[in-house]
């Protein structure tokens, strides 16, 4: 990892002893998604778990993707109105086919202000069937076979229908991911980028995922401690330390020509 990947806006170090005489050493990231560093490595821990993760879930997943209502364009309206009406969606979603897991993450668009909204998905079926219960109530059903075309929609029609009578965007669709579940999990993160960085908005939860799928867990902790910046005094003598985020090793040679480290502060 070169110094371009290391965090310029950490506050404090961490360090930890892991054998006699060796020793590891971290910036405490800000984790924002705006800083070019941290932005790339929550993107690799998101990639990673998300490739570990799915194909225990599921063997066969959907992309989904929704946009803002034609009238709110601005990054702030087309924002909202996705946040507003999503949860319903995917109420009026579960009714239909039972149980959903998904991945949701917001794009700024390329050419324009407006958000949409790109969303992994399991537990879809292709067909929606339309009927009515026992007690002849109207219901419709996901369905993996399309009976007849009467009283049946695809999918993509449903989805379409569905997210412009909850207020968002005309412009809705939904597609098989085919091949290596993995391929899911590559394809949702390549949207986590430092351009998560330009969504300002309050309480935003930049990656979303269900339950079932769980966010990347905390790596196993040493007996760290935490400083503004380390010297040598802190370590025994003769310790070797390594700077997990750049590759340096410090050693006596450091030492001898500076007294702290890192040697930005």
């Amino acid at each position: 990892m070169g110094e371009a990947s290391v965090c310029k806006r950490y506050r404090k170090v961490a360090f930890a002893t892991t054998a006699p005489k060796e020793a590891i050493f971290t910036r405490l990231r800000c984790k924002q998604w705006d800083c070019p560093a941290c932005a790339k490595l929550n993107q690799a821990m998101w990639r990673k778990w998300l490739i570990k993760r799915l194909p225990e879930v599921s063997e066969e997943w959907w992309l989904l993707t929704l946009t803002a209502n034609e009238n709110k364009r601005s990054a702030t309206q087309s924002m909202e109105c996705i946040r507003d009406n999503l949860d319903v969606f995917f109420k009026a979603l579960k009714r239909i086919v039972g149980h959903i897991e998904y991945v949701r993450v917001y794009e700024p668009h390329p050419t324009s202000e407006a958000i949409h909204c790109h969303v992994i998905i399991c537990g879809i079926e292709p067909f929606i069937q339309f009927g009515a219960s026992v007690k002849h109530v109207p219901m419709a059903v996901g369905t993996s076979t399309r009976y007849a075309r009467d009283g049946s929609w695809a999918i993509k029609t449903w989805i379409k229908k569905t997210a412009r009578k909850h207020g968002m965007g005309y412009i809705a669709d939904i597609k098989r991911l085919t091949g290596d579940v993995q391929f899911a999990a590559l394809y949702v993160t390549k949207y986590l980028t430092k351009s998560q960085g330009d969504l300002h908005f309050k309480g935003l939860r930049h990656v979303q995922v269900t339950k079932g799928i769980g966010s990347p867990p905390r790596e196993k902790d040493l007996q760290w401690d935490t400083a503004a910046y380390i010297t040598a005094r802190m370590f025994e003598p003769g310790t070797s330390i390594l700077d997990v985020n750049t590759g340096k090793i410090i050693d006596n040679n450091h030492w001898e020509n500076v007294s702290f480290y890192p040697d930005e502060i």
